[in-house]
């Protein structure tokens, strides 16, 4: 075992170094099991610098947090959360999975983010075979999962009566919209939000005020997408579990807000939840008023990272 983490703690610096971060967190679940800093030697203790040790906690509160979103997820079968990105206007946090049970968690300027998840992509490859995967009891990820998977969702799909729901066909590019606004919904909220979307990036985005869905716009009646629905998953399903999602995660956001103060100054106005097939966007714009983006193709992500931003942007100037 000692040596196990000896090769643990060679990997972790190195990959510390590859990164160019200054403090990289190794979790069993909610067990800060290692922490390696930039000038810190080999030690089986905690360090004891005060940002090594806010990272190590905030790591820990970010763990509880995904694991209450994990049935969400389950239900919505779009794999498991790989990758949790939190963004400050100064930085980010980057919480990243690197075998079942095991996460890292590190800190980063907001300009370095990109460059940070494709380094650490690399360098996990090679941590992989040295994590000691005798500190998990035999258990299966998947048989854990399964209990949610056939549970219906924990609170009724908001009403749409009083709604303002269109479907459009495109006949150029041979896809669907469907567009769905309240009544008081300023036209130019859903030109905007159905212009974000793209097979390519967006798939779905809904636009909230006071804490309820105003608009929401997607493309999942795409022939493109169809790969992504079936009879446990359909299209109407996908859209109830996401807007539930999205009334969860102010909440999800301010408790973050709590667990990160001491780590990162500035309140969240970005969550990227990286999963298997996809990624799920939370992004503030202002009091009571944010986006919920989601993309059901994580080989896109880079063209939904920039679709997400823009349509923050555009709203804001309006």
């Amino acid at each position: 075992m000692n040596q196990q983490m000896g090769e643990l703690d060679l990997q972790l610096r190195r990959l510390l170094q590859s990164c160019g971060v200054e403090h990289l967190a190794f979790y069993d679940r909610d067990r800060a099991k290692m922490v390696v800093a930039e000038n810190s030697q080999p030690s089986e203790r905690m360090p004891a610098e005060p940002s090594s040790r806010s990272l190590e906690r905030a790591g820990r509160q970010l763990f509880y947090i995904l694991e209450e979103l994990a049935p969400d997820f389950a239900e919505l079968r779009t794999g498991a959360l790989i990758r949790t990105v939190v963004r400050v206007p100064m930085g980010a946090l980057l919480y990243q999975s690197v075998a079942m049970g095991f996460h890292l968690c590190t800190t980063t300027p907001q300009d370095q983010v990109t460059e940070l998840i494709s380094r650490m992509t690399e360098g996990i490859d090679d941590l992989r075979p040295t994590v000691p995967y005798s500190l998990l009891p035999h258990r299966s990820y998947l048989s854990h999962l399964s209990r949610y998977t056939t549970a219906g969702t924990r609170t009724a799909p908001q009403s749409r009566t009083a709604r303002q729901v269109t479907e459009v066909a495109d006949s150029i590019e041979g896809s669907s919209y469907t567009v769905d606004s309240t009544a008081g919904t300023p036209a130019e909220v859903s030109d905007l939000l159905r212009a974000a979307l793209g097979v390519d990036g967006l798939h779905y985005v809904a636009y909230y005020a006071a804490g309820m869905p105003s608009c929401t716009a997607d493309i999942f009646r795409h022939r493109a997408l169809s790969t992504h629905f079936g009879a446990s998953t359909t299209p109407q399903q996908r859209r109830d579990k996401y807007s539930l999602l999205g009334r969860l995660l102010p909440g999800v956001t301010r408790r973050m807000d709590t667990s990160l103060q001491a780590l990162l100054e500035g309140r969240i106005h970005q969550i990227v939840l990286n999963v298997e097939q996809g990624a799920v966007y939370f992004q503030h714009l202002k009091d009571g008023h944010y986006l919920l983006g989601v993309s059901l193709d994580h080989s896109r992500l880079a063209e939904a990272d920039r679709h997400i931003e823009q349509l923050a942007a555009d709203l804001a100037r309006g």
